[in-house]
C-alpha cells in the first residue's frame, strides 16, 4: 500500500519510480552495493494499461527486514513528491504499529496497562491508516487490529506469543523439502511390511520423533529407561 500510494504521487515515469524502488531494496534493505539482493518488485498492466504493483507475499525474515528499514523506505517512495504530509504521517504510523507489535511478541504475561497500551498504539496507527487507505488498506489483519479482536484474546489469554505458529511454517518448510528431495527416489521398501513403498512413510516417522523431542516425551523416556536399567 505505501508503494503504490507513492507511485501514485511520483511526478515522473512510473516505470523510473518502480525501478528505483527495487535498486532501494536490493541494495540497501536487503542487500548492500557489493551483495545486491535478486528480489524483484513484481508489477502489472490493468485492463487500462495502467501499471499497478502487485501484493508482496514474503518470507516472515525478509518481511522483518523491510519493516525494519519501513521509515527509509517511506522515504524513498515519496522522495520525488510534494507530500510532506503523507509521509510524515505513514511514518508515524508505522512507528506506532512497530511499538505495538513488539508488545505482542514479549515472552511474557502482559500487565493491564501493557494491553490498554497495546490498543492505544494500534488505535493511533488505524487512524492514520484509514485516512491515508479507506477501505482499500483494511487487509484482515488490519482488521482484526483495528475492531479491537486481537486486543480481545490479548486480554483473555494474556500473551499471544505462546500461541505463535512460526514453528509449524518451519515444520511445513522442512516437509516440503523433505518430500522434494526423497519422493524421486521411489521409497522402496520405506513403508510398513516387507517391499511396500511409501512416500509418507519416512516423514511420518520423522514428525513423530521431532515431537517427541519438543515435548518432553523422549527425554521422559530415556530418564525412565536410564533408572530402570540402573536399578537392575
Amino acid at each position: 500500500m505505501i508503494l503504490r500510494k507513492g507511485m501514485e504521487k511520483y511526478n515522473g515515469n512510473p516505470m523510473h519510480y518502480l525501478k528505483q524502488m527495487e535498486n532501494l531494496f536490493q541494495r540497501e534493505i536487503l542487500g548492500s552495493d557489493t551483495s545486491p539482493s535478486h528480489w524483484k518488485l513484481r508489477w502489472n498492466k490493468n485492463k487500462d494499461g495502467a501499471i499497478e504493483i502487485e501484493p508482496i507475499q514474503e518470507h516472515n525474515s525478509i518481511v522483518r527486514c523491510m519493516m525494519a528499514s519501513v521509515d527509509k523506505i517511506i522515504e524513498a517512495a515519496f522522495s520525488n513528491t510534494a507530500e510532506e504530509e503523507i509521509k510524515t504521517n505513514l511514518i508515524l504510523a508505522c512507528a506506532k504499529y512497530c511499538e505495538a507489535m513488539q508488545l505482542l511478541m514479549l515472552h511474557r504475561i502482559l500487565t493491564d496497562d501493557e494491553q490498554q497500551q497495546f490498543q492505544d498504539l494500534i488505535d493511533d496507527f488505524f487512524e492514520i491508516w484509514v485516512d491515508l487507505f479507506s477501505t482499500e488498506g483494511i487487509t484482515n489483519y488490519i482488521h482484526l487490529l483495528g475492531s479491537g479482536h486481537i486486543l480481545f484474546f490479548l486480554q483473555r489469554y494474556k500473551c499471544l506469543y505462546i500461541y505463535s505458529q512460526q514453528g509449524w511454517e518451519h515444520m511445513n518448510s522442512i516437509c516440503t523439502g523433505y518430500i522434494l528431495h526423497n519422493s524421486a527416489r521411489g521409497g522402496k521398501g520405506s513403508g510398513e511390511g516387507a517391499g511396500r513403498k511409501s512416500y509418507i512413510y519416512p516423514l511420518i516417522r520423522y514428525l513423530v520423533r521431532d515431537l517427541l523431542w519438543k515435548t518432553g516425551e523422549a527425554d521422559r523416556f530415556f530418564i525412565e529407561w536410564e533408572a530402570a536399567r540402573n536399578n537392575k
